[in-house]
């Protein structure tokens, strides 16, 4: 009778790395949709005040009104360490550039790739006291690029598309300080996978450094692999990474390949730890007074193009191709009016209004008005009858479907709303791996006269499902 081959980091390498995990995972991407939403316009305020009014917002959220204070505060604390939505400077408290992003554009692919490009270990997303303990154990790692790498280098190998399981990361890298602390190579741990798999070697999860001594019991595999996986899924709903199986097994999305590469190409590093790494003694208010300074690293990154979502290549050449046939037929241009293709969900709303009219021959009125010329709206479309269609796009673009009815419009637009009045349409498009779909809004101030949308002071707009009608986006068929 054959032995089962088990693996374990051997102890001298073990080290458990950690970052804070939001309770509410499962609808992390609609909690964080809510918050940035609720609190992109808040003013800066004293640290307190600020926490209350952000206590508040929490407490709003679905049923959350029955949680206690400590919930709340759990839920408060995660957000601001792990997702940097809030930023201090002394006793004064604002929200982020991250969370008035999300806000206002409502992609949550880019989010997360934003949130990926800056975390690492160690981070001031964690205690002070956790900090010491990843740089005394020489801990300097950057999870998303190890592995990218990865499975960039597993390909290789195997000359298909490679993945692997949380268990596989965790046990052959993420927790072994030849990866985090040496830098080990993520081919040397591609070929360490593969051959665990030739050998079929299962993997122990019973640690010694992580033993309840009390109890005598040791974490799950589950608990074991879930910091590991949590940076995986936020892969997932980045689009860097997908997901099949039973498993989980997680390999590259081939379709993002610019993110990915720019993920690659363009590291950061946090450095204010840096100096800390040769000191025998580290102590606590040394490391917490770069806490401000972390957040401020975090969110100073923006405008990178290709973190924004974009129409996949057949998508694309599908829009172009529409257009161009209506310009051609109708204008007898030969090109497509530069720029006409630009932001993603404008550019999807832009053919749905090509196909919506094809019975007329007016699809050279429609057009992708210039963001510059600050009209109020994004897109001049036409009826069947001969008037013209205002439309501002809203997008929410994520990998599940959401129950989001929330977004943001600003005083220009609302102005320009009540202007045009039944003329004015709200397009809000709802991207996800199920389908695409629109919610169509015409007049929204009458429709808040009615009662059917609630919009707060900062122009947040909440609708009812009695304020418009929703639509299967109209997409061409290849």
């Amino acid at each position: 009778m054959s032995l089962v081959k088990t693996y374990q980091i051997p102890d001298e390498y073990f080290f458990r790395l950690h970052h804070v995990r939001p309770r509410f995972k499962n609808d992390v991407e609609e909690v964080l949709l809510y918050v940035s939403t609720s609190i992109s316009e808040m003013e800066v305020l004293p640290k307190q005040e600020f926490k209350e009014n952000l206590n508040q917002v929490l407490f709003g959220f679905k049923n959350n009104a029955s949680s206690t204070q400590k919930t709340i505060d759990n839920w408060r604390t995660e957000i601001s360490a792990l997702f940097a939505f809030i930023q201090e400077k002394d006793d004064l408290t604002k929200p982020s550039l991250s969370a008035i992003r999300l806000s206002n554009n409502q992609y949550l692919d880019e989010f997360f790739n934003y949130f990926l490009f800056s975390f690492q270990y160690p981070g001031g997303h964690i205690k002070s006291q956790n900090v010491i303990k990843q740089i005394d154990a020489g801990v300097n790692f950057k999870p998303c690029n190890f592995i990218l790498g990865l499975l960039i280098e597993g390909e290789k190998l195997i000359g298909k598309p490679f993945s692997f399981t949380a268990e596989e990361l965790t046990q052959c890298a993420y927790f072994d300080l030849r990866v985090t602390r040496d830098g080990k190579h993520p081919r040397e741990v591609a070929e360490m996978i593969l051959k665990h798999r030739a050998e079929k070697v299962s993997y122990n999860h019973k640690y010694e450094q992580l033993k309840n001594h009390k109890t005598g019991k040791y974490p799950s595999k589950g608990d074991l692999h879930r910091y590991a996986g949590d940076i995986l899924d936020y892969m997932v709903l980045a689009n860097l990474l997908n997901d099949k199986g039973t498993g989980y097994y997680y390999y590259l999305n081939d379709e993002n390949k610019d993110a990915i590469n720019y993920h690659l190409k363009n590291s950061k590093w946090y450095s204010g730890y840096d100096k800390f790494y040769e000191k025998e003694e580290i102590t606590n208010p040394e490391i917490a007074k770069l806490e401000q300074d972390w957040f401020s690293y975090v969110n100073s990154f923006d405008n990178i193009e290709a973190f924004a979502p974009s129409l996949s290549a057949s998508e694309s050449e599908s829009i172009s191709s529409i257009i161009q046939e209506y310009y051609s037929r109708i204008k007898g241009d030969k090109a497509v009016p530069t720029k006409i293709i630009g932001d993603y969900g404008e550019s999807l709303i832009l053919a749905h209004e090509y196909l919506r009219t094809k019975k007329t021959k007016r699809q050279h009125l429609i057009n992708k008005i210039p963001t510059p010329l600050g009209v109020g709206y994004d897109i001049q479309s036409v009826e069947i009858e001969k008037r013209k269609r205002y439309i501002e796009v809203k997008t929410t673009k994520s990998r599940k479907a959401l129950k989001n009815n929330r977004f943001k419009l600003t005083p220009n637009e609302w102005d320009t709303a009540d202007t045009i009045g039944n003329n004015y349409f709200i397009y809000y498009l709802v991207a996800n791996d199920s389908g695409k779909n629109v919610f169509i809004i015409q007049n929204p101030v009458e429709q808040y006269k009615q009662g059917n949308i609630k919009v707060d002071k900062n122009l947040v707009v909440e609708f009812s499902q009695n304020a418009g009608q929703w639509q299967t986006l109209l997409e061409i068929q290849n």
